[in-house]
């Protein structure tokens, strides 16, 4: 601290998502505000001199050994975590991630390192707590900042908008897509932003672009369509997920349409779709959203309400 002001320097991992929403985002929240001094590094760039550094997703071994030359010369050191890297993933998820080398990292020096870990959900919470005392573990949901998220009241459009990662399926996988969902899909309209999954016919492509952008190609997307698919198997991984895409669907004004399993505990029955579901149940939810969409769509606007950027999300971590 000097002369009451808390310096904090925000250093993002990557570019992508996780790097926007999980720092980027909290620098947005607090760049400005009364007694913080907040400063955005570069990609992966540490520097000393202020009292807190907050990053990302660190694991490996030689990124602990330069937080902990941080940490040594006092500063404390807050990381957090959006996904569990450190227990083997799906074998459709191709991210090519040596988690056994993140379980060492991680169980080496974490608990040494680190000041306070936050994280987006209470099941990366309790898995987190291999390695650290519950009372250093800060839940921090992913939040939208409310200026990105602006949107016109357009008609309902036609259709579904699948705007996952390729991290959800791979070619000859599935994924976290049941197969009812996809023999569901063949003859439907479908718009996919990003990648397309082999296993869907997709009537239009929206290829992904720069994230700072992501929010407007989304929301076009999104208005075009009438519900947003968000599908995920019940899987170990899974459960220390972040129900981001639901989010943004409230954002949207669309409904969005999510498995039955924790990460998505907070939807509406009526968008649930069970993990064996058939093409014929698949017809039933979608028939039922859409002669209650109103009432879902009055159910998400409340949870986006608790789901905004905010200050005070983060101003306890730097106390």
């Amino acid at each position: 601290m000097n002369n009451n002001i808390t310096r904090i320097c925000f250093v993002p991992m990557d570019l992508a998502a996780c790097g926007w929403y999980r720092i980027r985002n909290a620098f947005n929240a607090l760049y400005g505000h009364e007694g913080i001094a907040a400063a955005l590094n570069p990609i992966a760039t540490f520097s000393g001199g202020s009292d807190f550094v907050y990053t990302q997703r660190m694991c490996k071994e030689g990124g602990f050994q330069v937080l902990k030359q941080l940490s040594d010369a006092g500063t404390k050191v807050i990381i957090d975590y959006d996904d569990d890297v450190w227990h083997e993933l799906p074998s459709y998820n191709k991210c090519l991630v040596n988690w056994k080398e993140n379980y060492e990292g991680m169980k080496k020096y974490l608990a040494d390192v680190a000041y306070k870990v936050t994280c987006t959900t209470e099941g990366l919470k309790r898995n987190l707590m291999e390695f650290v005392p519950e009372d250093k573990i800060v839940v921090i949901p992913n939040c939208l900042d409310p200026r990105y998220w602006v949107r016109k009241f357009e008609p309902l459009g036609k259709g579904f908008l699948y705007a996952g990662s390729p991290t959800h399926y791979c070619k000859g996988d599935y994924g976290d897509f049941p197969k009812g969902l996809v023999d569901y899909l063949k003859d439907k309209m479908v718009r996919i932003q990003g990648v397309k999954p082999d296993f869907i016919n997709a009537s239009e492509i929206i290829p992904w672009t720069r994230i700072d952008y992501y929010h407007n190609s989304f929301l076009a997307a999104a208005q075009k369509s009438a519900f947003i698919l968000a599908p995920l198997k019940d899987n170990d991984f899974n459960k220390s997920k972040s129900d981001l895409k639901y989010i943004e669907s409230c954002a949207a004004g669309r409904v969005c349409l999510v498995s039955d399993v924790e990460t998505y505990s907070l939807a509406h029955p009526y968008q649930k779709i069970p993990l064996e579901v058939t093409p014929t149940t698949m017809k039933f939810i979608v028939e039922r959203a859409s002669k209650n969409y109103q009432e879902i769509l009055n159910y998400q606007y409340n949870i986006l309400n608790t789901r905004w950027l905010r200050a005070d999300k983060y101003l306890e971590l730097f106390k």
